[in-house]
């Protein structure tokens, strides 16, 4: 990862790996204004399945607020998923920790189950979706192919269909490249 990257500001905090080379180590949270003292630390752990990283956020009691919470977690859902080789995202929190639970949710990730006397929340990068800007691009260009011929109706359906194609081609495309770099 690029050095210029770091610190990582959030609108309270920065945050900062450890050791800049290895990201996914430890991290430190620090206020952002003020005297930048420590308030807490990120780790993060490899799990069994390839593409997926797990988080542990720890914060001082006073910062265990839900808008801190989200802040931090959104931040480094974000951040993680630059990495292109990383799909998926994972935490857990104690079931009664209300405050947490809702920061994370608020930040996008969702439950998935109780385990282990907590309950596992995730997030998964959003793919991308060629098929419906081609099927737009290919509506439009029949739209203008259809006047020009004077039959809209045709026009329209071959632009789609044109679309539809090509976006299908280049979404495959993408899976085959991701497929082949695992």
């Amino acid at each position: 990862m690029n050095e210029k990257l770091f610190p990582i500001e959030t609108r309270h905090f920065k945050l900062m790996p450890c050791d800049v080379k290895e990201y996914l180590g430890k991290w430190t949270i620090s206020l952002k204004d003020g005297d930048q003292k420590d308030v807490g630390n990120i780790h993060f752990e490899d799990t069994q399945f390839k593409g997926e990283v797990k988080i542990f956020v720890e914060l001082l009691p006073e910062y265990e607020e839900p808008k801190y919470i989200e802040e931090i977690f959104f931040m480094m859902a974000r951040f993680v998923f630059r990495d292109p080789e990383i799909g998926t995202i994972r935490t857990q929190c104690d079931h009664e920790n209300e405050d947490r639970i809702k920061g994370i949710e608020k930040a996008g990730y969702v439950y998935r189950e109780f385990k282990d006397g907590y309950d596992q929340y995730s997030m998964n990068k959003q793919k991308t979706s060629w098929m419906g800007l081609y099927m737009f691009l290919g509506m439009i260009a029949g739209f203008i192919i259809g006047i020009t011929f004077s039959n809209l109706w045709a026009g329209t359906i071959s632009g789609v269909l044109t679309g539809s194609g090509i976006g299908y081609l280049m979404d495959k495309k993408q899976t085959f490249a991701k497929k082949s770099d695992s």
